[in-house]
């Protein structure tokens, strides 16, 4: 008899927990470690941005101004990057790229981006990191985070990449493309990097549209991501990606509500 309760016991136990589910892994909390919710107005707040200034990269026809209200100033709690066409300008296609070189780094965590994108052919706003080590070691080795890129020809996607060197020093990136989304010019979304020492993953509000695996990688290509970057909000126009322009649709705006990064508890 005790041998029947002991297996009939038993049995009862290997039951339940055969159709016992197991527990969710606990979800990450994050602590907000430093922030811009542009509840100003001006230029944007010097403690925390810089700028690059000139023509820059990628054939892009615009040129960064540096402390320019036409092209980045603060107003009704948002950040509003500008890019404007005046021929009787020295620099007759103008906007800014603000960045947080010197003032903030980030390594792991997560960074949420709030932003409606502009309108029209040849727009291409990004949200993004370079390693801090850039002005060293160059690009692509210091690596580069695109959180978000859109170009104006394809205004319902945004796009998410990772760039580093490959053993010979070529850019090997890997490119992304979010689902279809109608609002991208209309309304803020939320664009987020989440990462960590072994993932990075890149959100349109909460969906999860790209995964980059160190594990799916050679050593050499992670490595820059295991260093601090420095974070870049611009608005370029046209260049190797963003294409013919529609001169028309000036001047192009670029609204960001708040940037927010948070470090993993």
């Amino acid at each position: 008899m005790k041998y029947f309760l002991i297996v009939a016991s038993l049995f009862s136990f290997l039951f339940v927990s055969c159709k016992r589910k197991p527990e969710p892994a606990p979800e990450p909390t994050y602590q907000l470690v430093w922030s811009d919710e542009f509840n100003y107005t001006g230029l944007p707040d010097s403690t925390r941005w810089t700028y690059q200034e000139g023509y820059i990269r990628n054939q892009e026809v615009q040129y960064y101004q540096s402390k320019r209200l036409k092209n980045s100033r603060v107003e009704n709690g948002n950040l509003i990057i500008t890019a404007l066409h005046d021929t009787t300008e020295a620099h007759p296609v103008s906007s800014a790229c603000l960045v947080t070189l010197g003032k903030a780094d980030f390594h792991y965590g997560k960074i949420e981006v709030r932003a409606k994108l502009p309108t029209g052919k040849g727009a291409w706003p990004a949200i993004w990191t370079l390693g801090t080590n850039r002005y060293e070691v160059g690009w692509p080795a210091s690596g580069e985070i695109d959180i978000m890129e859109w170009l104006g020809f394809a205004p319902q996607y945004v796009f998410g990449s990772l760039h580093k060197a490959d053993a010979n020093g070529k850019d090997a990136a890997q490119i992304s493309i979010s689902p279809a989304i109608p609002d991208l010019s209309d309304a803020f979304h939320t664009y987020t990097l989440e990462w960590d020492e072994k993932e990075i993953r890149m959100y349109v509000d909460d969906f999860n549209y790209a995964i980059y695996r160190a594990s799916d990688m050679p050593a050499i290509e992670w490595q820059p991501f295991t260093k601090p970057h420095f974070l870049l909000l611009n608005l370029a126009l046209g260049g190797t990606s963003g294409g013919e322009i529609d001169y028309s649709k000036f001047p192009f705006t670029f609204t960001i509500d708040y940037v927010r990064y948070y470090k993993k508890q």
